[in-house]
């Protein structure tokens, strides 16, 4: 039939999507998003591969078209450079619009190269297939809250529903959205993140939606785009929030018609991938103060997910202590160290405001410094050490209880802050006190205009 696609036998570790990716740096997925045959498919480029593209029966990739000759062209990937030789074909390989004839080319992510009917897109996604996720991004789970916000998520994964992931900065979200691909139906398709508010505008569109060679100043060849890298896996649109009013009416009608235009373009094209969302905004709050689409809200909000701060999940801060500890052990190649039970202490009772993302980077500092196997106190960052400093500051004689308990509690403060940047509301809900109480600690201990 022409037109039609298949895979030749016995070569379907290059090449069929439901196989285990070989990423370069166990996270990244390279492959081939085909298009122009029946059906549409996703093509894994594992590191090494050579795939050869013709109407030969042998061909790796086999394209029954009689605009294809029988050795057409040869497309090879090692490690970060993909390239495609044509074989002397008769009517050559197009990329990005452009004839190439008995020659070869490199390839970039989001170049399209015609052969025939078929367009293949190169794309590279973050993530792999079902059950590849490395072991050093597996949830670390003990508190009831978060045991149910996993069970929730596993849910999620068997329904097609979206899913809108709420929480701080640095809680986790990413990992929830990661269990709602993993544990589902598309487990063994692309899972690409985007953070939506790391992109100024106009960039942003041409991530998410792709664009046509001369759509704007630099864009000099056709380049896919985000939703379309992600068929038939997830798309996580992390911080949805920071989205422009005009992305938002665009994502909004991606959603609700499942097609997408390229910058640049008129044509429409159909899309298949789940939408997974995030922020740490107040979103409904945004929608009554005009800067988020009512529409667009309800519509990423069919199911709401909240993961909870670090600080009210105590018992998971020594568990997860020990998991990063050995993480960046490992990456050091030296042995794991343990806990000294004042670190663990100080650890135990920071209020956490950066979250897990905050306590990694801690555990990261205190296995660099550490020499001998064992974390102390002076092996942490500042910020989590600064009870420890406050106590030794306190002048010779004043060693009393009520003395010690003061120079915490003045450091607790400082702290908190500090790190919400000296907003007096912010800090008290850190604290888990009365802004009014803060206001008087404030001016008990000189610290601002109490």
């Amino acid at each position: 039939m022409p037109g039609e696609l298949h895979r030749r036998p016995g070569v379907g570790d290059a090449t069929e999507r439901d196989t285990a990716p070989q990423p370069l740096d166990g996270r990244e997925r390279w492959f081939l998003a085909v298009r122009g045959v029946e059906p549409p498919r996703i093509i894994d480029l594992p590191d090494g591969v050579e795939l050869t593209i013709g109407r030969a029966p042998e061909a790796d990739l086999f394209i029954d078209d009689v605009r294809v000759s029988r050795q057409h062209a040869v497309l090879s990937r090692r490690g970060f450079e993909v390239t495609v030789t044509d074989l002397g074909s008769s009517n050559g390989v197009v990329i990005n619009g452009r004839a190439l004839r008995g020659g070869r080319a490199a390839l970039r992510r989001g170049d399209v190269v015609g052969i025939g009917p078929a367009d293949l897109a190169v794309a590279v996604s973050s993530g792999g297939a079902a059950g590849a996720r490395p072991a050093a991004v597996e949830p670390v789970v003990v508190e009831p809250a978060m045991v149910r916000v996993y069970e929730v998520a596993r849910r999620l994964a068997q329904a097609p529903t979206t899913v809108l992931v709420l929480g701080e900065t640095g809680v986790g979200k990413e990992l929830v959205a990661e269990a709602i691909h993993h544990g589902g139906k598309r487990a063994g398709q692309p899972f690409v993140r985007l953070s939506c508010g790391a992109l100024p505008e106009g960039l942003l569109e041409s991530e998410l939606f792709g664009h046509e060679k001369g759509a704007f100043t630099g864009a000099d060849r056709r380049r896919i785009g985000y939703f379309e890298a992600a068929a038939g896996g997830t798309i996580f649109l992390d911080e949805i929030g920071e989205l422009s009013a005009a992305t938002q009416v665009k994502l909004l009608r991606t959603l609700e018609r499942k097609v997408i235009q390229r910058l640049g373009s008129s044509e429409e094209i159909t899309v298949d991938a789940r939408v997974v969302c995030a922020t740490h905004r107040d979103l409904a709050q945004r929608v009554a103060e005009g800067h988020f689409r009512q529409d667009l809200f309800y519509r990423i909000s069919t199911f709401r997910l909240e993961v909870p701060p670090l600080r009210e999940r105590a018992r998971e801060v020594p568990v997860l202590c020990e998991h990063f500890a050995r993480r960046f052990a490992e990456e050091l190649g030296v042995t794991p160290p343990s806990f000294d039970p004042a670190a663990m202490a100080l650890l135990e009772h920071h209020p956490w405001p950066g979250n897990v993302r905050e306590l990694k980077g801690a555990i990261e500092h205190a296995v660099i410094l550490q020499t001998d196997g064992v974390v102390r106190p002076e092996h942490l960052p500042e910020a989590v050490r600064a009870p420890m400093d406050a106590v030794a500051a306190v002048p010779p004689g004043a060693e009393t209880m009520k003395g010690t308990l003061e120079a915490l509690e003045r450091a607790a403060i400082e702290r908190a802050l500090t790190a919400t940047g000296q907003n007096q509301t912010q800090a008290a809900l850190l604290l888990k006190m009365s802004r009014r109480a803060l206001i008087y600690k404030m001016g008990k201990y000189g610290l601002g205009r109490g």
